[in-house]
């Protein structure tokens, strides 16, 4: 999860609403928004996500096709409200840093307009 991390972005503003764009330029990660509660979630996504690839041959030597798959699938950036310098959630949502090939030093950005 990196919901604080993101609202940190956001550094001073307070009174502000607009949008903030979380990127990654790894191709093999991802970024989304699902519920940050229960962390049975995070473990039932990952299980949901390895079986989503069937088996497939891939040709890719260095053996992490199905990663670069499920970054496209999902996605590599987000865009989400802001309201007064705060991210505007529901009630159980959170941003999550989807790593899909590590663990791996990776950078996000986050882009507030």
């Amino acid at each position: 999860l990196i919901t604080d991390e993101t609202q940190r972005a956001l550094g001073g503003i307070t009174d502000g609403d607009g949008i903030c764009t979380i990127v990654t330029p790894h191709t093999t990660c991802a970024i989304s928004v699902n519920e940050n509660a229960d962390p049975d979630v995070q473990t039932d996504l990952t299980k949901a996500l390895r079986a989503m690839i069937p088996n497939v041959r891939f040709e890719h030597g260095e053996g992490n096709s199905d990663a670069h798959l499920l970054s496209m699938i999902i996605g590599t950036s987000l865009s989400w409200p802001y309201k007064s310098g705060k991210l505007v959630f529901g009630r159980w949502q959170g941003i999550y840093f989807i790593e899909l090939d590590g663990p791996r030093e990776r950078k996000v950005t986050v882009y507030v307009t």
